[in-house]
């Protein structure tokens, strides 16, 4: 049986009897000097052909002991383990990863590392909505704008602010449309449209403070 061709995870050449790396059997080589080469991107993902439950238990091991190195280094069996678990298990898949994205943003001040956890936050929204845990997705949307007023974003995190005010809208959540009125009216005042900023704002105090409809006359201390 012919040996199959494959591509050198350095320099894409195309062959046959490639070597593999002998961590992760998955990358190929032409050669020693393309391994030496694409070790310090091909690091980043290698790891050990191990079971999905062996490599979680790895990553909770890791996230417990705050090594986001480790925990990243797992990142590359992230959608393996996401294909097998539950939506509930994915929430609690995704939290270590975007944890240790943002310990490691904060310890190198790497925009990659910010944007990553923004796009596991934003995995996170989806999965919630799928639950149909509204409130949840929600915050979780307010958060990711938040996130992405913060990388320069602002039109990507008006879009989802808007999002989250519908949301709460229309599920009665005031905490959610607040949240996202505020970050609405923080957008429009740092981009000069003061009034427009404050009326955000008020509506935001309006959703903290909805009207009461028919209120009830107090019977204590009555006013003549």
């Amino acid at each position: 049986m012919a040996a199959s061709t494959v591509s050198c995870a350095n320099c894409g050449k195309q062959g046959v009897g490639f070597q593999c790396c002998s961590v992760c059997k998955k990358a190929s080589y032409c050669g020693a000097e393309c391994q030496k080469a694409g070790w310090k991107r091909h690091k980043k993902t290698c790891a050990p052909p191990l079971p999905v439950s062996d490599v979680m238990a790895r990553v909770r091991a890791a996230d417990a002991a705050g090594d986001w190195r480790e925990v990243l280094r797992w990142e590359g069996r992230l959608a393996e383990v996401m294909a097998t678990a539950t939506l509930a298990t994915c929430l609690v898949v995704l939290k270590p990863f975007r944890q240790a994205h943002d310990l490691a943003s904060s310890a190198t001040g790497s925009t990659h590392h910010a944007l990553s956890a923004v796009r596991l936050r934003e995995q996170r929204v989806e999965i919630l909505g799928k639950m149909e845990r509204f409130r949840d997705q929600g915050e979780a949307i307010c958060i990711v704008a938040t996130d992405l007023v913060a990388a320069g974003k602002d039109e990507e995190a008006r879009v989802l602010y808007e999002r989250a005010r519908n949301i709460g809208a229309a599920h009665g959540f005031f905490s959610v449309e607040c949240r996202a009125c505020h970050g609405l009216g923080a957008l429009a005042r740092s981009e000069g449209r003061a009034e427009e900023g404050l009326d955000l704002m008020r509506n935001a105090l309006a959703a903290v403070n909805p009207p009461t409809l028919n209120p009830k006359p107090s019977t204590l201390n009555p006013q003549p």
